[in-house]
């Protein structure tokens, strides 16, 4: 997957990015909330040898040997058991050395001592404490129990005074691990969901495997107060018209089969009607066939296609003009009656009738529709248009383009439909436009 992909997937996915790193914020934000408040105190000291029998040189290095070993004292019962005595504490010593720690910054003469407890008093009070009965125990080790006669002595130089603020938890901390671990959880899902449920909404969802160009886009329908196409629409179906005849190096086909894609909808239904409508305006005389389209309950049956393959009907018996110049043919009402296979036989035959009384017929079929079906009309069909509804699983298309390969049909191209409109009402008006019928005289 390429770069611009990943975008266009995190554009449309926004949404889900912005709430996933919204609630990480949230959950870092209740947890640190929620946490026990730790604080921490630090009292500082200096080790200082002072031998008269040796040089100063000789008694900073005597200290630097010895200085190493002392932070491991703070964690002995000597300077412990004192500490609890002092503050009157119930904790162990198991207890208050997890609270405690010391360490020696590298070529140093100085011993941090560090403590941690529930409160910034209670943290300063253990710090200064331990730091306190160290300095004993480190005199008495070292060969004196007071200041005067001992070799090596310890001063508190940094007492620890109560901490302005909980060491932990790290709110800061935690809120920016939580933005992170929500916008990375946020950008994985709209990854997985946009690769694994990708719909076609626009041209750059179409599949790589799909090598089909996208003739046009039509959002609209038509007005419902007039029933005439808005001038948005009307503009959509013209731009399509000219991408078909480019493709067709300036000729219409005559017999254009349209599929369609996706759940049907009324932009699907609309669709043949409309466009037939377009290429009647360009003074091309055009028939219109929706092999989709079932007669209604309770609506008077029409003498149709199915009935001219029964052979009781002829041709001139089931046309019927429309309002926009056009002609239809409608399924009939002998559909029951014929086979698939003899309308396959048949229903060939009967378009190149059409074929040579008309300039353009369109025929609009799915893979089950009968008695045409996509089958029976793709291969005899100079032009093949797929209608893709907008929302339609790129899977869907993908499964529809190669089942037209398998028979040895390439799509002409896609139409898009439905979807946003590009912008708001306009007014309603209809398209004109002059093409050439294909070798017609």
């Amino acid at each position: 997957m390429e770069l611009n992909e990943y975008g266009r997937i995190f554009r449309r996915r926004w949404v889900l990015i912005l709430v996933s790193t919204l609630v990480g914020l949230l959950l870092a934000g209740i947890a640190s909330g929620l946490a026990d408040r730790t604080y921490e105190a630090k009292a500082d000291l200096f080790i200082r040898a002072d031998s008269e029998a040796s040089s100063s040189f000789e008694n900073s290095q005597f200290v630097l040997q010895r200085v190493k070993s002392y932070p491991d004292l703070v964690d002995s019962p000597q300077v412990l058991t004192p500490v609890l005595q002092e503050l009157e504490s119930s904790m162990t010593l198991a207890e208050i050395r997890e609270k405690v720690s010391a360490s020696n910054p590298p070529e140093t003469v100085y011993v941090n001592v560090v403590a941690s407890a529930g409160t910034a008093q209670e943290a300063a009070a253990l710090a200064n404490s331990v730091a306190s009965n160290l300095r004993d125990v480190i005199r008495q080790l070292e060969g004196g129990d007071t200041t005067r006669n001992a070799a090596v002595e310890a001063f508190i130089t940094v007492p620890a005074f109560a901490p302005t603020s909980a060491s932990t938890p790290n709110t800061v901390l935690n809120l920016a691990m939580g933005l992170l671990v929500g916008l990375t959880a946020g950008l994985i899902a709209a990854v997985i969901l946009g690769v694994g449920h990708r719909r076609i909404r626009s041209s750059g969802d179409l599949p790589r495997s799909i090598d089909v160009e996208v003739l046009g886009a039509v959002a609209g329908g038509a007005s419902r107060s007039s029933g005439v196409l808005a001038q948005e629409t009307a503009l959509q179906y013209r731009e399509l018209m000219t991408s078909l005849l480019i493709k067709r190096g300036g000729q219409l086909p005559r017999l254009l089969m349209v599929t369609a894609v996706g759940q049907r909808n009324d932009a699907q239904d609309a669709f043949g009607n409309q466009f037939a409508g377009l290429i009647g305006d360009s003074g091309a005389r055009t028939c219109v066939i929706d092999a989709t389209q079932a007669r209604s309950d309770g609506a008077e049956a029409e003498l149709g296609f199915s009935d001219v393959l029964v052979g009781e009907a002829t041709l001139n018996d089931v046309l019927a003009a429309t309002d926009s110049g056009t002609y239809r043919i409608p399924m009939g009402t002998a559909t029951d009656r014929i086979s698939r296979s003899r309308a396959a036989r048949q229903g060939a035959s009967i378009l190149k009738e059409l074929d040579d009384a008309f300039d353009v017929t369109l025929v609009r079929t799915a893979y089950d529709s009968h008695p045409l079906t996509t089958w029976t009309v793709a291969p005899v069909a100079e032009a093949v248009l797929v209608l893709v509804s907008w929302g339609t699983p790129a899977a869907d298309l993908e499964d529809s383009v190669r089942e037209l390969q398998a028979v040895g049909v390439e799509p002409l191209g896609l139409v898009l439909l439905g979807g946003p409109r590009r912008s708001g009402g306009r007014a309603p008006g209809r398209a004109h436009l002059k093409v050439r019928a294909s070798g017609r005289a």
